[in-house]
This record gives C-alpha cells, structure tokens and sequence, in this order.
C-alpha cells in the first residue's frame, strides 16, 4: 500500500493514478489518511467479496429458520448503494 501526501498526488495525479492499478493508494489529508484510490477491478473485487458475505449470511439465516428483517433491510440498502456508486464510476469515466 502506497501513501502520500494531499500536495503529492495534486502534483503527480497521473502517476499514482497508474500506480493505483497495481496497488491501493493511501493518501493523507491534514496528517490523517482519509481516501484510498484503487483500481476499477480492485473495486470490484472487494464488491463481490461484500456481496459474498452477505448471500452466505442470508443462506445462514435461512438454515437456522429464520430471517432477520433488519439485515435484508440493510443488504437491500447496500445493494442500492453499490449500483448507485458503480453507475457514477461508469458515468465519469465516460
């Protein structure tokens, strides 16, 4: 995981751009890490990895005979989020 400063990646924008294909990119606002730049596949990958979680949590639920309304409230929540982040992804890359 690469970490830089605020001012770094306003300078060098491109270049971590290109380093975050291959590795998070950590940066640091006002001495505290507050955004991470990762690739496209990156984030995807860790979407399905959530999407997995919460699918084996919902068969769980369903062997042991009951379903938790409040955790398909919020995986439907999650859901909606997820499509609405991946469609501004889609949006400003075009």
């Amino acid at each position: 995981m690469l970490k830089v400063s605020e001012d770094q990646i306003a300078r060098e924008l491109d270049s971590y751009l290109h380093q975050a294909l291959t590795q998070p990119v950590v940066v640091d606002t006002a001495d505290q890490p507050s955004v991470v730049v990762l690739s496209l596949a990156e984030f995807e990958r860790l979407q399905d990895v959530d999407e997995q979680h919460w699918a084996e949590c919902v068969r769980q639920a369903n062997v042991e005979g009951y379903f938790d309304q409040q955790h398909e409230v919020r995986h439907r929540l999650a859901t909606a989020m997820r499509a609405r982040r991946l469609a501004c992804i889609n949006k400003a890359g075009k």
